[in-house]
This record gives C-alpha cells, structure tokens and sequence, in this order.
C-alpha cells in the first residue's frame, strides 16, 4: 500500500483513486412555507447524490458548486467537487479548488488531513497537463514529504513497525524523501522566491539527518516572510522549527 502511493508521486503523470463515495453529510436546511429558499437553503447535497447514484458527475457539478459557494469551508465537499472537474476532463475548473482545498485542510486530522496527498497529486498533475515544470515538481515534492508524514501517523497509531517490517518502512522512508528533495531544489531552481519551497526543502533536508542545509532554507524561508504564501499550518511550523 505505501509502495503504491509512492510510486503514484514519482511518476511523471500518475493515476490517483478518487475519494470515497460521496454522500451528504451535512443536513438540510429547513424553508419556511411558501417562501422560495435561497441557494444556501436548497439541499444541493442530497441533489447532488441522487445524481452521483445515477452515475450522472455532470449533473450533481453545479449543485456541489452552489453549496461550496454557500458554504466555502466545507473541505471534502470541495475536495469531491475538484474530483469530479478533474474526472470530466474540465482541468481548469478543478484547479482552483484544488488548491483552495490543500490550503484549507493543511494541518487538518481525519478525510482531510488524509487526502492532502491527493490534492497534490492532481495539482502535479494538473501543472504536468499545462507544461508548469514548477508546480509539477513543487507538488511532487510537497506530496512525497506529506507522504511520509503520514507514514509516520500510521506507524504511530498501529504501534508497529519491528524487524524487517521497520527496515522495510525505513529504507522507502529515505528513498521518498530524497525524492522530495530533489523534487523540491528543482522547483527552487525555477523559482527561489518561494518560500513553501524552502520550507519543505527544510523538512526533508533535515529528515535525512542533513541539517545545515535545512537550517539554511529554512532561515531562507524566513527572510521571504511576510509575503510568502504560507498557509496556516505552514506559519506555524516555521515558528516552530519543526523538520
């Protein structure tokens, strides 16, 4: 499974499962007798599934797109409606919610945290599509050092990870996170001014036990604040010094 995912970043353009089957999960909101609801009050959630049980993407589009609009933090549903953009061959439509989504869900627990990797994968693959040799290796890199961070969660939450089982997890650890790197100093070649660059060039730098480079670009990554594009989780581990 970790090696599928893996494998899944480094290729140059690479298939991606979509989220799970969507279904409502907020409730609908109660109109008043004989008044016209307005678009926050229309289920567009439970509309949109009957068209999603219908196997019909197309049709349940603009009612993901009303309640995101209605509602802009609701993560997974954008997360879901960026898939479906993506899925219908309308790349430039899932783009900007993809992007709003691995903003927002950055630093969060649960679906959201868990499909980070995701959303950088199709922003990868995205930018591979419109020829933006930066973003495809920015996203590469991000996705691969999210990637272990969530490695990381598992071995922790199953409390495993003995014998060949940790050398195995170790190794791939390691050859992931060169990657990363490498994905990541090709980006910063391409654009020094970004300091996301930087910053996660730090964590994987300073994972693989290289740390004064990873002071250095994280010390880059401070003198490119305040301007820089960072969201919040992102601040907060540069406060942190977290690698």
């Amino acid at each position: 499974m970790r090696r599928a995912a893996w494998t899944l970043l480094t290729a140059t353009v690479a298939g991606c499962a979509a989220p799970q089957a969507f279904r409502p999960t907020e409730p609908a909101v109660v109109v008043a007798r004989g008044a016209e609801p307005t678009p926050a009050e229309v289920d567009h959630l439970g509309r949109a599934a009957e068209f999603l049980d219908k196997g019909d993407d197309g049709g349940a589009v603009p009612h993901l797109t009303a309640h995101v609009t209605a509602y802009p933090n609701a993560v997974m549903v954008r997360a879901y409606l960026a898939e479906l953009h993506y899925k219908l061959g309308q790349v430039e439509k899932a783009k900007p919610h993809f992007a709003r989504f691995v903003r927002d869900a950055a630093g969060m627990n649960g679906a959201a945290g868990k499909h980070l990797t995701h959303g950088h994968t199709r922003l990868m693959e995205i930018a591979a599509l419109g020829d933006d040799a930066f973003a495809e290796q920015f996203h590469r890199g991000i996705g691969l050092v999210l990637l272990v961070r969530q490695w990381d969660a598992e071995s922790e939450a199953s409390a495993t990870g003995k014998g060949s089982d940790a050398a195995d997890l170790d190794e791939l650890t390691e050859t992931t996170l060169v990657r990363a790197a490498g994905a990541l100093k090709v980006a910063r070649e391409l654009d020094p001014t970004d300091a996301r660059v930087h910053l996660y060039l730090a964590e994987a730098w300073g994972r693989l036990g290289q740390h004064s480079a990873a002071r250095a670009a994280r010390a880059t990554a401070k003198q490119l604040l305040p301007d820089a594009g960072l969201n919040a989780d992102e601040r907060a581990r540069l406060r942190a010094g977290t690698e």
